[in-house]
């Protein structure tokens, strides 16, 4: 998978290399990147559910699969109990007024999607959830502030905007506007796009769509190797089975070569989810037509043009501002924030009432003995 999103080059190959800013890199000449001509259309962040649609259908556990969530199921209070401390280094990128969200993290979803990534086997789905859970309570992913973060987004590299024709989020990929090279950071981006991706799926969704536009794929703007493995590790470890589709938009000769090269030895499941789609040639839709196994697909199977952006080769009339679009992020953040604190207060107000209806109870009692 590391080639679908550039992930080729390690800090050797670009040793003694000039450094450039990590401010604005984009390439002027671009015709894809004049920010400052870009429309000034929103980004959009919720779904219609209103609109009629399939879903994609979540693969339903198997009988030895169900064994295994039923024991897990019975595990919660053991896999919440005596969770760490948030580590003092990630307090400096959390809003710390967002509480610990382990409890409505860990849904019957949530269960599923571990025990079907872990094969159904139970002691590796135990291990997986514990870690992850560990994870979240030291790194608090689902509270990195967008400050932390807005560096990241300036070039509008990747971003979360609008979903495809599942009802599943969609986060554009732009390789050639790569802006930064510090990896922690890089890391942090990515969970807090996940995260707001996660955020904002409809109830019956699980997956993302990532759009990856290849026009412009090369080594010289790929991410570092070390950052790559970094990067499939998280989405392993603690997103797995949040993938739904990885859409290559135009990929070169070479990029797909590598991957004709490798495709045999990925996971048939992994590999099912790849698509590449060429807009301007009928032969390669026609491919998958004639081969099921080939990557080829119509743009019309994943997305609906109106609601793909222009960059990617739908209608959608949406080009990357980071003026506009930033502080929408910045507001869908402030949204959630006052929506868990909130959440907080009225259960630590409705168990100050059970304590004190409990304490009422006990007096009654004695008074009564």
């Amino acid at each position: 998978m590391r080639s679908l999103f550039g992930f080729y080059k390690s800090e050797e190959d670009t040793a003694g290399a000039t450094e450039k800013t990590s401010k604005d890199p984009t390439p002027a000449s671009s015709p894809k990147n004049k920010s400052t001509d870009a429309l000034a259309v929103p980004p959009v962040f919720e779904c219609d559910v209103s609109a009629e649609g399939p879903l994609q259908e979540i693969r339903p556990l198997t009988d030895d699969e169900k064994k295994v969530f039923d024991k897990i199921k019975a595990d919660v209070p053991e896999l919440i109990k005596d969770l760490p401390p948030v580590d003092p280094e990630a307090v400096k990128f959390v809003d710390e007024e967002i509480p610990l969200d382990i409890e409505d993290w860990l849904t019957d979803e949530c269960i599923a999607r571990y025990v079907r990534a872990r094969k159904g086997v139970y002691e590796e789905t135990k291990k997986a959830l514990r870690k992850t859970i560990e994870w979240r309570a030291t790194t608090r992913p689902h509270a990195i502030r967008p400050d932390v973060v807005e560096i990241e987004n300036k070039t509008g590299k990747m971003y979360f905007n609008g979903f495809d024709k599942l009802s599943r989020p969609v986060i554009y990929m732009y390789n050639h506007k790569q802006n930064t090279k510090e990896a922690d950071n890089q890391i942090r981006w990515v969970v807090y796009t996940l995260e707001m991706c996660i955020r904002h799926m409809r109830p019956g969704v699980e997956k993302v769509t990532l759009a990856i536009d290849a026009t412009h794929w090369g080594f010289s703007n790929s991410v570092y190797l070390g950052t790559a493995k970094k990067f499939l590790d998280t989405l392993a470890n603690h997103y797995p089975e949040r993938l739904g589709r990885a859409v290559v938009f135009m990929p070169p000769r070479l990029f797909v070569g590598f991957y004709n090269l490798v495709s045999p030895f990925i996971d048939p499941v992994t590999k099912a989810k790849v698509a590449f789609i060429n807009p301007n040639s009928t032969d390669d839709a026609q491919a998958q037509t004639d081969n099921s196994s080939s990557p080829w697909v119509p743009i019309e199977e994943c997305f609906e043009r109106s609601k793909l952006e222009k960059d990617c080769y739908g209608s959608w009339e949406f080009q990357y501002n980071h003026t506009i679009y930033w502080p929408a992020a910045e507001k869908e953040f402030a949204q959630f924030k006052a929506s868990v604190v909130q959440d907080k207060g009225d259960k630590n107000k409705e168990v100050k009432q059970d304590d004190k209806h409990a304490t009422e109870e006990t007096k009654k009692d004695k008074t009564d003995a």
